[in-house]
């Protein structure tokens, strides 16, 4: 990147690349991810864009992983004054989930999921024990948690939420609402007090 570009400047730009990704591949998936046309959006060369990501695979993984911040902050903003999520705050957490859906792998096809996979190195694979950790760690934060909590149940709850989202248009519209507030007092049930 030119040294004209600060490291504040390029963090700027780096963050609009990614939102506005995201915006475009929200609206049609991965072809809608057209580097020209982001690099145009911020006033910015293509090969600037080169200098910030190797390539459109590295750049999908690091809009990824920005809209997992994004969740953690949104998170982080739950938490009350002594850093706990009430059971009403996390019920707020998870419907923002819901309806805010940050998982870029909901906007693929299946053929667009296996590509992108495919594409990226081992340094992009998950880490096989992170529901565990990410589970513990919301458990961790509740001001009441259930002595007994089931993790792996609630994390197969939060997972039917993330697949229904992916997979919206199979179920029926009007009760598609309700069924997501059911599986989310059901995660309540299984985590809070």
């Amino acid at each position: 990147m030119p040294k004209i570009f600060t490291d504040e400047n390029r963090e700027e730009i780096r963050i609009k690349l990614l939102d506005g990704g995201f915006t475009a591949l929200k609206k049609g998936g991965l072809s809608a991810v057209n580097i020209d046309k982001l690099a145009a959006e911020v006033f910015i060369a293509k090969g600037t864009f080169y200098n910030l990501f190797e390539n459109k695979f590295e750049f999908m993984y690091h809009m990824m992983i920005h809209e997992r911040n994004r969740s953690k902050n949104e998170l982080n903003s739950h938490l009350d004054n002594e850093g706990k999520l009430t059971k009403d705050s996390l019920r707020d957490y998870l419907k923002w989930l819901s309806t805010e859906n940050p998982n870029v792998f909901s906007y693929l096809s299946d053929a667009e999921k296996k590509r992108l996979i495919s594409s990226w190195s081992d340094k992009y694979i998950e880490d096989k024990n992170k529901d565990s950790k990410t589970m513990h760690m919301l458990i961790s934060l509740l001001e009441s948690p259930k002595p007994d909590a089931d993790w792996k149940l609630a994390c197969n709850y939060m997972k039917l939420i993330a697949v229904s989202l992916a997979t919206k248009k199979v179920f029926i519209e009007e009760s598609y609402d309700q069924m997501i507030d059911f599986l989310i007092e059901n995660i309540l049930e299984i985590l809070c007090l």
